[in-house]
């Protein structure tokens, strides 16, 4: 009895945060029905704060690993947050909006990045991501630091303040 009231909490929590449209096309004699859904948060048109990052970008801004995989050489201007993540991930949704506060607090001071692990299976193999959300603190100077797993707004700002400190 406890499954099927959490079951059903949680499936009325996804129904109320998620919009979705049915869309139905007829291709060869078969109805086929495609289910769209967007998150309810990302149909605002407010600028991002945090810019998505490929495999490509990565190695020209950030690291160029396939020219010295064995040495960490920073190519940014400006320190980095990387959140590697993926679009059906419940920790990823909460860890989302913190990073977009926390970009524009820090816009200018630090430069915010958001990679989707099944977009760039390959950055993600390389870096060894194995659990999401993980996010990377990089800066010049200094060995790449990371967390996985969903933490609070402070927890990060920590990391960033100590980051920009030294």
């Amino acid at each position: 009895m406890k499954r099927l009231l959490f079951a059903l909490i949680i499936g009325a929590t996804f129904l109320t945060s998620c919009k979705c449209s049915h869309k139905e096309e007829k291709t060869d004699d078969k109805k086929e029905v495609k289910t769209e859904v967007t998150n309810s948060e990302s149909t605002n048109n407010e600028k991002s704060y945090v810019k998505t990052l490929t495999y490509n970008e990565f190695v020209k801004k950030i690291w160029d690993f396939e020219l010295d995989p064995k040495t960490f050489t920073f190519k940014g201007g400006k320190p980095c947050v990387i959140d590697f993540y993926a679009t059906w991930c419940g920790p990823c949704k909460k860890v989302a909006p913190i990073m977009e506060k926390l970009a524009k607090e820090y816009d200018g001071k630090v430069d915010f990045y958001k990679v989707d692990t099944d977009q760039e299976p390959k950055l993600a193999m390389v870096l060894q991501i194995k659990n999401i959300p993980t996010i990377f603190f990089m800066k010049a100077g200094m060995q790449p630091e990371k967390t996985i797993g969903a933490y609070d707004e402070d927890h990060y700002r920590k990391i960033i303040d100590k980051m920009l400190s030294e």
